[in-house]
């Protein structure tokens, strides 16, 4: 249980209550009265039989049941503040853990993101933490009490008899090596179950965004086989885990009874010859009976550290992840908009090939540049370059003649509002939804962003207006709805950049009619990218950019690039959207 890797990970995960010394001091001075309170029970049972029945002391028929009722009393006070005050300490690591985790999250790299899955991410968060909760309430605890509580009977013991408590010690290295090789198996087995528990949640996951997809497909009968076998993986190292310490316990209380079995058989032989006093035996024999409950928690602790110690590698392997680099720190002083892609190439980690080749384009400040091409032909790749959520693996990209990589990536991020199809909505209200990172807009400025995308309209009759909550991803609006409060959101931004991922495709013709008209207005003075999936949303864009197989193989405007007769021309003529 105690190697040296489970030490220094138990240290750096008790590193998160070290801050609250205060009331770790008054958990251990309560843990202290009751380590002491059990040998002083053996104490008063000794002065019981001595003084009271057989020497008939008058005054210890006073004494000894106020001192046997002020060692429970004692205990029980001892007991209650050491149980709150060590679960308001873990309570309070583990929001810690929490805050920890979720900035880690919010800070990791787009590409480390992405390597984790959703139900991952989530599994850390709603069922490591808890596991490790344990960790840093139940066991520690159990640890210091129960080991001052084994410290304190054997002092005692060694007092009344040392030979008699050497023969005891003698099954503790047995003990030792049982206890280390049910450790292991557990570890392993608790590692299993993270990652079971990782894979149950995103396929829950899956199964509650895929709902409507599942029923057409009539996909049920595969995902609840899917389901059943994970958690059935599931369920097989549960029980392993269980097993093994049902096993362990039994196994170590066996070998302490045969112990005790033997050792009161020799100390009534020494109280026959009057080595010990009557009170002295039933003392020794109290004291040697007290001292099996806290190793039998000890021993039970066990599943809990080793849990806890799984949940605890998966926890910091997160935290230990590196945040977003953010090499650059400059900021210019005005923003025209004008992109410039040098040479650049991409090339996703893991990946044999590249994204993206040797992209040499200008995207001209207050001009629309529109980009198309089939799936995977890189449209979305170059503009996560742009934002930076992935870096150039060779080439520059410049802002206004800057390279992007030198300025600070949340301030570059700040000049882009993005509008896309998959439309990203929180369970909040609709105001602030439309403010999303933006908590200092007033609601004047907010209302003015919802008529700009004319939103306002609905929005107004909503039983609450702006303070309208729309539920999980905004479900309780209608997809065109969404759509509109999505580009509510790029309007309050007011962004110089501007990104629309097909913005317009989930309204109807009288929306998109509209938007179109608002954006259009929106557009003025501001570098627009459009990737495009229809070719009849962007004829009359600045520049057309097509792309494929990660190569910019034409670009123009709408009319050039049909009389070049190339791909571009092709797809028009055919009527296909871009991505067919």
């Amino acid at each position: 249980m105690a190697n040296s890797e489970t030490l220094k990970l138990y240290r750096r995960l008790l590193s998160y209550i070290l801050p609250f010394k205060g009331m770790i001091a008054i958990t251990l001075l309560a843990l202290v009265v009751i380590a002491i309170m059990e040998p002083a029970t053996a104490m008063v049972f000794k002065e019981l039989v001595d003084e009271s029945l057989i020497a008939k002391n008058p005054d210890s028929f006073v004494i000894v049941p106020m001192m046997l009722a002020g060692v429970f009393i004692l205990k029980g006070i001892a007991e209650y503040f050491s149980k709150v005050f060590s679960q308001w300490i873990a309570q309070k690591a583990i929001l810690a853990i929490r805050a920890d985790m979720f900035h880690k999250i919010q800070h990791l790299p787009f590409s480390t993101f992405k390597s984790y899955g959703t139900g991952q991410l989530m599994s850390k968060i709603t069922y490591d933490v808890p596991q490790a909760s344990d960790a840093l309430s139940t066991a520690w605890v159990t640890i210091i009490r129960d080991s001052m509580i084994i410290i304190a009977l054997l002092s005692y013991l060694l007092y009344i008899s040392w030979e008699l408590t050497l023969m005891m010690l003698l099954i503790g290295p047995i003990v030792a090596w049982i206890i280390d090789k049910a450790s292991r198996l557990m570890r392993h087995s608790s590692h299993a179950m993270q990652q079971n528990m990782g894979q149950l949640t995103h396929q829950l996951e899956e199964s509650l965004t895929g709902h409507q997809d599942i029923k057409i497909y009539g996909a049920e009968a595969y995902g609840q086989k899917k389901f059943k076998r994970t958690a059935t993986d599931l369920l097989n190292n549960t029980m392993q885990v269980t097993k093994v310490s049902a096993l362990n316990v039994p196994l170590v209380q066996i070998l302490a009874a045969i112990a005790l079995s033997i050792i009161v058989y020799i100390a009534m032989q020494m109280s026959a010859k009057d080595f010990f006093t009557p009170g002295e035996l039933l003392a020794f024999i109290t004291a040697m009976g007290l001292i099996f409950e806290p190793i039998r928690r000890l021993t039970n602790v066990n599943e809990v550290v080793q849990k806890g110690m799984a949940a605890a590698e998966s926890i910091f392997e997160l935290l230990d992840q590196p945040n977003e680099s953010n090499e650059g720190s400059d900021r210019l002083k005005s923003i025209k908009g004008e992109l410039h892609f040098s040479k650049v190439s991409f090339q996703y980690p893991n990946s044999d090939d590249f994204a993206l080749q040797n992209i040499t384009l200008d995207i001209p400040a207050g001009k629309t540049t529109a980009l198309v091409g089939q799936s995977g032909s890189g449209k979305s790749t170059l503009v996560n370059l742009i934002a930076r959520f992935y870096d150039a693996t060779s080439g520059e990209i410049t802002l206004d003649g800057q390279s992007i990589e030198t300025l600070e990536r949340h301030y570059l991020r700040q000049q882009i509002a993005l509008v896309s199809q998959k439309v990203t909505l929180f369970d909040d209200t609709v105001a602030a939804n439309i403010a999303y990172g933006m908590e200092t807009a007033c609601p004047q400025e907010i209302m003015e962003a919802a008529k700009s995308a004319h939103a306002w309209e609905f929005i107004e009759k909503l039983p609450n207006g702006l303070e309208t909550r729309i539920g999980e991803n905004g479900n309780l609006l209608s997809g065109g709805q969404r759509q509109r409060i999505a580009i509510a959101r790029a309007f309050l931004k007011n962004a110089p950049i501007l990104i629309f991922d097909e913005a317009t495709s989930a309204l109807d013709n009288q929306s998109e009619q509209m938007i179109q008209q608002a954006m259009e207005t929106l557009k003025k003075n501001r570098t627009v990218i459009v990737i495009a999936h229809r070719l009849s949303t962007i004829e009359h864009a600045d520049n057309i950019v097509v792309m494929q197989s990660g190569q910019l193989i034409e670009q123009g405007s709408h009319a050039s690039l049909l009389s070049q007769k190339g791909l571009y021309s092709s797809l028009y003529h055919q009527g296909k959207t871009i991505d067919d």
